[in-house]
């Protein structure tokens, strides 16, 4: 898998915590028209959300070299995927994007007439780009209007798409804290995984997969005698990326949410500690990659113990529901 290939499929992966975070986080509750009326900010990803998202935008970037500010990055892909939920629940269609335009960037093909996918591909940041460049607070809604025309008859989606596969942080699952932690440490496992593997030896061969989960837990084991010289200051580094290795490899593999502990009682091992959340079933199970870690000290193979666990589930899961269909 070459570099653009794990961005797109860590943009894919990561979409339900960190839109999640967007409508929570980033998108206001209430907002001003032009006449001076207050109103509430819809966030339910529906077509009449788009006009006043646009106006909100517009009060956010005054340029399009704003939008590209790197600044501005972890905002501007909060909206990149509000916008394209949101046209794929209208139209249909799917994420995807072009490894050979050189940037990767994930784009909506959407659906027509013809059949599922055969749309033209909608470029989300184009469009916002060309949004706030226009400044009409009518471009993302005439972007939608136009996918419609090409659905042919009513202009009704002829099947329900989204890009989520699990679902997202609410207000009703999730509390302000989760939020505004999640917000902040999802922007840091990608690059603290990256910057970490790079201090290990053979920095290519740390792919998410078992096999790195075994060879950490051996480390881990050889690198500490006790939990307290895993706690000292010169091992916080290292530690951390360790963590968010363990905790992205599970959750990429066996299709987890990251989750925080806010609110848990001290005694539980997920409280105020990152985690992953698989819901399997109507059931949820928890791992913490922390508490992983310190398994290792007794256990090398614990680590990978656990994500042989969360794939067994899995296979279960998928073996149930073929028996039902």
């Amino acid at each position: 898998m070459n570099e653009l290939q794990r961005e797109y499929y860590a943009f894919i992966n990561n979409m339900d915590v960190r839109l999640g975070a967007f409508v929570l986080a980033d998108l206001p509750e209430t907002f001003d028209k032009e006449d001076g009326e207050t109103v509430p900010f819809p966030k339910d990803f529906g077509p009449k959300s788009l006009p006043m998202l646009e106006f909100f935008v517009l009060s956010r970037f005054s340029s399009p070299d704003e939008v590209i500010d790197p600044e501005n990055r972890r905002f501007v892909e909060g909206l990149i995927r509000y916008l394209g939920e949101t046209y794929l629940r209208a139209i249909g269609g799917a994420w995807d994007h072009d490894e050979e335009t050189g940037n990767g960037m994930p784009f909506i093909r959407p659906d027509t007439e013809e059949g599922p996918l055969k749309g033209e591909p909608i470029p989300i940041l184009a469009i916002i780009l060309a949004a706030v460049d226009a400044r009409t607070a009518e471009v993302f809604t005439a972007v939608l209007s136009k996918a419609r025309e090409n659905l042919g008859g009513d202009g009704a989606p002829k099947r329900s798409c989204t890009g989520l596969a699990m679902g997202m942080l609410t207000a009703e699952n999730s509390s302000e804290e989760e939020v505004e932690f999640l917000s902040r440490f999802i922007g840091t496992v990608e690059p603290g995984i990256a910057a970490w593997t790079q201090e290990q030896a053979d920095p290519s061969s740390w792919e998410f997969g078992r096999e790195a989960l075994v060879r950490l837990g051996k480390q881990l084991k050889a690198r500490y005698d006790s939990r307290d010289e895993m706690m000292t200051e010169d091992e916080t580094e290292f530690v951390a990326g360790a963590m968010r290795f363990i905790g992205e490899t599970i959750r990429r593999i066996g299709f987890g949410q990251w989750r925080y502990g806010a609110h848990l009682e001290a005694d539980d091992p997920r409280s105020r500690q990152p985690f992953i959340r698989f819901r399997v079933g109507d059931q949820n199970l928890d791992m913490v990659p922390w508490r992983l870690a310190q398994t290792a000290l007794d256990d090398s193979n614990s680590i990978a113990s656990g994500l042989d666990t969360i794939i067994s589930m899995r296979e279960e899961e998928a073996a149930s529901e073929a028996a039902d269909a």
